[in-house]
């Protein structure tokens, strides 16, 4: 009886320490070694081996309701400890109904014990390679993770050996830790290399973006100079129409040369090259610049922006370029999706001390935007209605540029209010004085 309780209270030591070690977050390295090291050691086993069903990382092979796995999957080999090379070659890949335990323990979803030279022969070549590398006794057990199979396991021991019912519940529980934090590793390391050639295709394209901005803008200034001079008449009088034809000539020049510096400031904020540089900022002069570029566009289309601010002097410290475009960004993106009526900004401060921030509320009395469309406004190049977009020749870059300039600075830009047939209200929230971390890429 004392031996009984013994032999328990061990298991259950090598149960906890192993728990605590493998809960950390490890690579498939450490992983592995810890594996080797506890597990194999606790169990006295000599030899483990982890597959899969379908590619690992792979989602297209599990089984639900703790079911076996379907005939048509197959099993991949992930890892593998102690074991020869010829050995682990022929678990590369394998079909359910390969002749090894492996397959049988998938498609049953019960785990397998063998005790004997005996018991591993009767498995062909499989069990001939194990005799033949020193294993006299095996292992199989099948890896649930949230109710679905996702692998097998399995584990040889160099002698014969009983499996009583002790013993079989400890094998499967400490084996199936094992084997979790091993799939749990790779699967980390796949999420990484992802998020790495996720990040890589990024750069690329605000790479591209930003070199194709370039070589757009370099060409298109050239179109506006020489127009510019051919409408002064520097090679003679012109007649009305031909005035007339190059004066849509400009502004089709000009349009199209914003649309390219907004892909460039896009690209700019997509590559993080956009450094901050944070100044003296005066409130009223800033929003009175922001409106002298807007205003044009409001009454072209017959609206009025009217504004509601603060009485007294308010200086911020930020970036005023980047703070000015923001503005112009959201104000632009209310005259636009407004025919009738106007456009309000309202400025006023919330908070105290170094908490202290300017909110800019722009409220237009548009169509309003639907629930579904919200989740979408500031994807990049999204546009809610295509023929909206073709109509107003815009990139669908506006919203977007202005909300990550904002959190550059500190801040953000949400839709405040917003409903089919009754208009919309931006917010934008910026902090009086800009964070420091912001401040310190002044110098990237």
């Amino acid at each position: 009886m004392t031996t009984t309780i013994s032999s328990a209270s061990l298991r259950l030591r090598a149960l906890a320490t192993l728990s605590g070690s493998l809960t950390d977050a490890l690579d498939p390295d450490e992983a592995a070694r810890l594996v080797e090291e506890q597990a194999l050691s606790a169990l006295g086993a000599t030899s483990a081996v982890v597959v899969t069903l379908g590619r690992f990382p792979s989602e297209s092979a599990p089984t639900n309701g703790n079911s076996p796995a379907s005939p048509d999957a197959l099993l991949y080999l992930v890892h593998a400890i102690g074991l020869p090379n010829e050995v682990q070659a022929a678990l590369q890949e394998l079909p359910l109904d390969a002749p090894v335990p492996f397959g049988e323990v998938a498609r049953l979803g019960e785990p397998l014990f063998l005790e004997s030279e005996e018991d591993l022969t009767r498995y062909g070549e499989w069990g001939d390679a194990m005799v033949h590398a020193g294993a006299r006794a095996a292992a199989i057990v099948p890896v649930w993770a949230n109710g679905e199979l996702r692998g097998v396991l399995g584990l040889s021991w160099p002698a014969a050996r009983t499996f009583d019912e002790d013993e079989c519940a400890f094998v499967v529980t400490l084996g199936v830790m094992c084997a979790q934090a091993i799939l749990r590793s790779l699967l980390r390391a796949a999420e990484s290399r992802a998020r790495e050639l996720a990040e890589r295709a990024n750069r690329s394209k605000a790479n591209f973006l930003t070199m194709i901005s370039h070589e757009l803008r370099t060409p298109m200034n050239a179109v506006l100079g020489y127009s510019e001079l051919i409408s002064q008449g520097m090679d003679g009088p012109l007649t009305a129409r031909q005035s007339d034809h190059l004066g849509r000539m400009q502004a089709s020049s000009n349009h199209l040369l914003e649309l390219i510096e907004e892909l460039l400031g896009y690209a700019r904020l997509e590559a993080g090259r956009d450094a901050v540089y944070a100044e003296p900022v005066q409130l009223v002069e800033a929003v009175e610049q922001t409106l002298e570029l807007v205003r044009p566009l409001a009454e072209k289309k017959g609206l009025r922006i009217r504004v509601e601010r603060p009485d007294v002097p308010i200086e911020l410290y930020t970036d005023k370029r980047k703070l000015r475009q923001i503005l112009v960004n959201v104000l632009a993106n209310a005259v636009k999706f407004t025919d009738d009526g106007e456009v309000l900004l309202i400025v006023h401060v919330e908070g105290h001390g170094a908490e202290i921030r300017i909110i800019f509320e722009v409220t237009d009395t548009g169509k309003g935007i639907s629930p579904d469309a919200q989740v979408h406004l500031f994807d990049a190049f999204w546009q809610e209605d295509p023929n909206t977009a073709l109509a107003s020749g815009g990139t669908g870059l506006g919203l977007p540029i202005a909300r990550q300039l904002a959190r550059l600075l500190g801040g953000d830009v949400i839709i405040g209010d917003s409903s089919p047939g009754h208009g919309s209200t931006f917010v934008v929230s910026l902090p009086l004085v800009i964070r420091a971390s912001a401040r310190a890429e002044d110098s990237d």
